[in-house]
């Protein structure tokens, strides 16, 4: 028998080629439906999303606790000043020898707070929920997180006492917080310039209605401070 010509061979295997080459093709390319396609999209952008958010939520988590530790700081430094500084002697007239309260009377904080260590009951009858006028010296500040309002502390004739006023800030500050350690307390404006409202050992006038005791306490509420003046 006649070998096959070499010619014949080559074209077989040619042939050959050609018949399984799109087979082998087939079996590494995968066809994604489009439904398919766009669900692993949307899935993708959905994490993208959930990582931004994980993001923000840490970096808010992270200034809150900022803001805690900060007024945890300055409420340790206020009481540490007030444990240092000695007693005050003051002479308050017995409030048995008062007329009675008039809205808008001027009352000095060392007598409000003498008058509440002395006789709680008989204090609460005279100023409780009463509005009227507070004056006395700024010892302390106080900036609750989450709310706009601010707190002055006033000095007492008691170390142990204090009067504090619970102030609500203008509405032209978008802010208002303790700078410069604690001893002055600042208001900031919308465009960033900021405005000092008041410092330590400054004289004040607070009009607010008086809530009572606390622990020591004395509190006023819906106050607005209405002067300073620098020693």
């Amino acid at each position: 028998m006649k070998p096959a010509s070499p010619n014949l061979f080559l074209v077989a295997s040619a042939s050959l080629l050609l018949f399984f080459a799109p087979t082998a093709f087939s079996q590494e390319t995968v066809t994604i439906p489009k439904a398919r396609l766009e669900e692993l999209e949307r899935k993708e952008k959905e994490l993208e999303k959930l990582r931004g958010e994980l993001s923000a939520t840490k970096t808010e988590t992270v200034r809150l606790r900022k803001e805690k530790e900060d007024a945890v700081a300055r409420a340790a430094a206020v009481t540490a000043a007030a444990q240092a500084e000695p007693d005050v002697t003051h002479a308050s007239p017995p409030m048995a020898t008062l007329a009675p309260l008039a809205k808008g009377e001027m009352v000095d904080a060392m007598d409000l707070a003498n008058h509440y260590r002395a006789d709680p009951a008989a204090a609460d009858a005279r100023y409780r929920k009463k509005v009227f006028l507070v004056k006395g010296e700024i010892v302390g500040f106080e900036k609750p997180m989450l709310t706009r309002n601010y707190h002055v502390l006033l000095r007492a004739a008691d170390r142990q006492m204090r009067v504090l006023c619970v102030v609500e800030p203008p509405e032209k500050f978008s802010a208002v917080f303790p700078a410069k350690a604690g001893t002055v307390l600042m208001g900031a404006y919308s465009s960033g310039a900021r405005f000092p409202l008041a410092r330590l050992t400054d004289a004040v006038v607070i009009e607010g209605r008086c809530g009572g005791l606390d622990g020591g306490v004395v509190k006023l509420g819906g106050c607005t401070l209405l002067s300073t003046q620098s020693p």
